[in-house]
């Protein structure tokens, strides 16, 4: 899941159908908080209820946690964690406490990344770094697949091209393995800056949006039944503008996927929500 906010850092919708405020960028307290940033990466940690954020645009490559409860935020100071980087894709693991981050890419330095870290405990820890991989991007989504041990890349900007393609990293063997999807109806266009989330219980990966020198609306689908992938394209109707940059995460108890905000010409702060039972936005 990628976090785009550049102003305020943290609001809540609440099953009230009301957005609630919980931090501002600054106050009077002068108690710590994250910098201004965009094109950062964040992840929801169930069991501590703590949101962590990670680096993006500011290029500190800095890692805050904001305690839902107290109502503060706690930078976490480590050595050996990641190179600064904005645009990189990242998802949580939430049986094992863990935060996997992939690729991305940092605009002083001119670097590319194609490594996967690790974030456990507090910890840093690089995973891969190796040539067998998939190539340097940014803007790209990374996915854990629960079940699986596995974390999905897929898409992204090379700053050459856009890309289609999709990965699978094994944690356990730590090994990449480019997955080759059916697709009786037709592939996902390459793209970038998309929205993509995982249902555990329908065991299918769910993806909307993005850019591929235009602005795109399509939703997509990928289902994993017996060890076979297909996509397939998703018809329901009246859904949001074609946009990109926006936000996603997947409801599993509503079996519902929810985005938020994005670029369709002008940056939205729209609300969507995908109900998958009634297939209706």
């Amino acid at each position: 899941m990628i976090c785009h906010v550049v102003r305020l850092l943290c609001l809540c919708w609440s099953a009230k159908g009301e957005w609630n405020r919980l931090a501002d960028m600054s106050d009077a307290s002068g108690l710590p908080r994250p910098a201004a940033r965009a094109e950062h990466v964040g992840a929801w940690d169930q069991q501590e209820q703590v949101l962590l954020i990670h680096a993006g645009s500011n290029l500190e490559g800095d890692l805050w946690s904001f305690d839902a409860a107290s109502a503060t935020w706690t930078r976490t100071m480590n050595g050996g964690s990641p190179a600064s980087r904005a645009l990189h894709a990242a998802d949580w693991d939430s049986t094992n406490g863990v935060l996997w981050v992939h690729g991305g890419y940092n605009s002083q330095t001119a670097t590319w990344f194609r490594d996967v870290w690790k974030l456990q405990f507090g910890s840093w820890s690089l995973e891969y770094n190796d040539d067998f991989a998939p190539c340097e991007r940014q803007a790209h989504v990374a996915v854990w697949i629960s079940g699986t041990s596995s974390l999905w890349v897929h898409g992204g900007w090379t700053g050459a091209k856009r890309l289609s393609d999709l990965w699978s990293y094994n944690t356990h063997a730590r090994s990449w393995q480019k997955l080759e999807p059916l697709a009786p109806g037709g592939a996902p266009p390459a793209r970038s800056h998309h929205v993509a989330a995982w249902d555990g219980v329908g065991q299918t990966l769910w993806m909307h949006g993005g850019y591929n020198d235009a602005l795109l609306g399509d939703f997509w689908k990928l289902t994993l039944d017996a060890s076979t992938l297909s996509w397939a394209p998703v018809s329901a109707g009246g859904g949001p503008t074609a946009r990109s940059g926006h936000a996603g995460v997947w409801d599993a108890t509503g079996r519902m996927l929810w985005l938020h905000g994005g670029n369709d010409g002008v940056f939205q702060r729209d609300l969507w929500r995908y109900d998958l039972v009634g297939d209706t936005w």
